[in-house]
């Protein structure tokens, strides 16, 4: 039953004769049928859909190298994408946070001040649910956009994620801008002084970008899956071919065929309503058909349906496979549990925190500690994404205790890379 009544209106449009009569045909030559088928708090100001065709023409913003709102769509419509993305943000943005003293003497006033601005950034949702937003636009769309607040004193107060689909970089790279259901809203460069803005009447909210590198622009990023887009469609076809066969109750495409007569239009409508329409969703149904004299008819399964339902198995693996490659997530990331054992999965976690996850926290961090300290003035205290299990911690708290006996760190030391302030001021603190 593997036609479909697109492919009946179709040959009917190309002059060739209907399957299940009609006019034009003649019914004496049919032998088969294929049947089926502070005190003022910083605001965002974000605007609630986009319409960027006049922004290209007059030239005002770049153009995407690809659609971004398709690279988003990939997100929602391939599992193993999905799972990659979100094995991705949750190791690289998702784990928490910390600040670490850096420098002679790092001062507990400004840990405090960063502490209350990183606790309460936003009125709906935690830093890290932020960063988790913004990092699955980077690894969906290439682009992650971090909106910047500031209150009635010119203080930072605040952190709000932008959708990546919304937003285009200004060609002369002075900024940003979001078009939604026909408004435009501008924003600066992180630190950057412009003017007013001419909707608002107050200096555009500031952006911090976050990107992934591609040769092909300079202004926008692409993201990881885009080499593997072949593998994400096919996998969707395949996927989309399973629903199809099991919609018709898992039944293979069949022939029906008469020998010694020929098929009635009558019988034809009976065995097509039967296939299309009685068999889907009731399993264990009986179709009797009726044929008269000497006349035979027997439905016999095409074999060649069974081989290629077997080989999208493979088909489908070799999809998932390569989308596992560009995303260079280990199998073990998001469940697939094939042919693993504990060693090689540690070795694949240790290279995939080393060559992934740590490269695109230091990028990130870099980032947010530049704003740290040029916007906020704070340079004896570093942001840091934690990003290690309980096992690494054990080990770490061994090399620790090592280099302390031998002398190579101090204790204040040990403290300062685990985020702790000096011994001293904690004594007096809990005094």
């Amino acid at each position: 039953c593997g036609g479909t009544r697109r492919d009946e209106r179709r040959g009917a449009r190309d002059g060739a004769p209907s399957a299940f009569g009609g006019d034009g045909v003649d019914e004496t030559l049919i032998k088969a049928h294929v049947v089926g088928g502070a005190e003022r708090r910083g605001q965002s100001r974000q605007l609630p859909e986009e319409s960027w065709r006049q922004s290209y023409a007059d030239g005002e913003v770049v153009e995407p190298p690809y659609s971004l709102t398709a690279l988003a769509e990939l997100y929602e419509i391939n599992s193993t994408h999905k799972a990659c993305v979100d094995a991705k943000t949750t190791n690289i943005v998702g784990l928490g946070y910390r600040f670490v003293a850096v420098g002679d003497g790092p001062r507990e006033p400004a840990r405090r001040r960063l502490e209350r601005l990183f606790g309460s950034c936003n009125p709906e949702m935690t830093f890290t649910e932020i960063m988790r937003m913004v990092w699955t636009d980077v690894e969906t769309v290439g682009n992650g956009y971090v909106e910047v607040t500031r209150d009635g004193a010119g203080q930072i107060d605040g952190f709000y994620h932008v959708p990546a689909t919304t937003v285009r970089v200004k060609t002369d790279r002075s900024g940003f801008v979001q078009i939604r259901d026909g408004h435009k809203r501008e924003f600066r460069n992180l630190g950057r002084e412009v003017g007013a803005d001419a909707e608002t009447g107050e200096a555009p909210n500031e952006i911090v970008h976050l990107r992934k590198y591609t040769p092909q622009s300079t202004y926008y990023g692409v993201p990881d899956v885009l080499p593997a887009v072949s593998a994400v469609a096919g996998d969707r076809a395949a996927a989309e071919y399973n629903v199809s066969f099991f919609e018709h109750n898992a039944v293979p495409r069949m022939a029906v065929i008469v020998e010694g007569g020929q098929m009635s239009k009558e019988l034809l409508r009976q065995i097509r309503r039967f296939m299309e329409s009685e068999i889907k969703g009731q399993a264990h149904r009986t179709l009797v058909l009726e044929v008269p004299g000497e006349t035979k008819l027997r439905l016999e399964r095409l074999t060649d349906a069974e081989q290629d339902d077997a080989g999208f198995l493979d088909f489908r693996k070799a999809n998932r496979d390569e989308i596992l490659m560009v995303h260079r997530v280990p199998p073990g990331k998001i469940t697939i549990v094939e042919n693993a054992n504990l060693a090689n999965s540690r070795d694949q976690d240790k290279t995939f925190r080393e060559q992934v996850v740590r490269p695109e926290q230091r990028r990130v961090e870099f980032q947010l500690n530049r704003m740290i300290r040029e916007q906020m003035g704070i340079a004896d205290w570093e942001f840091r994404f934690r990003e290690m299990d309980l096992s690494e911690e054990l080990q770490q708290a061994e090399i620790a205790r090592i280099y302390a006996e031998i002398g190579v760190w101090s204790a204040e030391e040990i403290r300062a890379m685990q985020g702790l302030q000096p011994r001293a001021v904690a004594t007096a603190e809990d005094a």
